[in-house]
């Protein structure tokens, strides 16, 4: 059996087409678009004080091969917790860059020692980024450091009056 020409012509031209139809998803890829989030430093556990302003640096990475716009920044904390970025927004953030924000970590003046955990969520036009830290309280040990002196002055005070009162008695005997 003989095969003509023109057949096999048309036979490899539709096997090309369709190669070059089907690859073409493969060859042009769509833009990818990712954030990434991370508090510095990268301690697992970063240490704050109750009632106080603690400051840590948020690097935020556009790890795609598209811009990302309009990102807004926001945190899902505990009642009572003050969290404040600066800026607050990010208008823009080419791929492959990298931008620092300052962020603000308050606990409640009454929270307890111990281990909190806070939600960062960055929201852009593309895209929605949420981050999970967490943080260890650490209160204020000024109530323990009195109760501390209070109790060293006492004693010293004891020992200077035991020491006072026998040693007049001592003297007082000829």
């Amino acid at each position: 059996m003989k095969v003509d020409s023109k057949v096999c012509w048309l036979f490899l031209f539709a096997v090309g087409l369709m190669a070059i139809l089907l690859a073409r998803p493969i060859l042009a890829q769509e833009g990818k678009v990712d954030l990434t989030l991370r508090l510095v430093p990268g301690d697992y556990y970063n240490r704050v004080a109750a009632g106080q302003d603690n400051t840590f640096f948020l690097e935020i990475r556009n790890t795609g091969n598209k811009a990302v716009t309009n990102i807004s920044l926001a945190a899902d904390k505990l009642e009572g917790w003050v969290i404040e970025f600066s800026p607050r927004e990010i208008d823009y953030l080419g791929p492959g860059s990298l931008q620092t924000v300052d962020v603000n970590i308050k606990p409640d003046g009454k929270a307890v020692k111990g281990d909190y955990r806070v939600i960062l969520i960055a929201t852009a036009n593309e895209i929605r980024k949420v981050a999970s830290i967490w943080v260890r309280v650490e209160t204020a040990s000024s109530f323990w450091l009195w109760v501390g002196a209070i109790v060293a002055f006492v004693v010293v005070a004891a020992f200077v009056a035991i020491f006072v009162r026998f040693g007049r008695q001592q003297n007082s005997e000829p």
